[in-house]
């Protein structure tokens, strides 16, 4: 029995949201970042929407996305399921949306995508302390 082969990942990206055109399945993936900002901690982000694309796997596969802390690996959230692809040539994308996700500590996070616990694609990103803005009036213009 041949092994079933693991899906080559072609893309993952974050963003604010992602809006899936019903009669084409067109998406348009809107506000991409690379970094989150917090002035206090833990912070909540109000909504992320994570796109993956994935091609050259065959058959049904048990997936898995989790976010995690990349230095202390404390798991910010994980979600399992089951993606399908008929052929090898099929072009899957899946669309994984967070309201209100709880980041405990500034560093460095990834977002990890697995398929039959093979990591098939990361994406890193920081999750960094804001500046406070300035106290007092603001100053005066030239």
């Amino acid at each position: 029995m041949t092994q079933q082969p693991n899906p080559s990942g072609l893309a993952i990206v974050v963003c604010d949201q992602i809006i899936e055109d019903k009669a084409t399945g067109k998406k348009s993936l809107i506000g991409i970042f690379n970094n989150i900002a917090s002035q206090t901690f833990p912070c909540r982000h109000p909504a992320l929407a994570v796109f993956v694309s994935l091609t050259e796997g065959r058959g049904t596969y048990q997936a898995k996305l989790r976010v995690v802390n990349e230095e202390t690996q404390t798991q910010v959230t994980e979600v399992n399921g089951q993606i399908q692809l008929p052929e090898v040539h099929t072009v899957a994308e899946l669309i994984f949306n967070f309201i209100g996700l709880e980041f405990p500590e500034p560093g460095l996070y990834a977002i990890e995508f697995y398929c039959a616990d093979a990591l098939i694609l990361e994406r890193r990103f920081h999750v960094m302390q804001a500046k406070a803005p300035p106290k007092g009036p603001p100053p005066a213009e030239l």
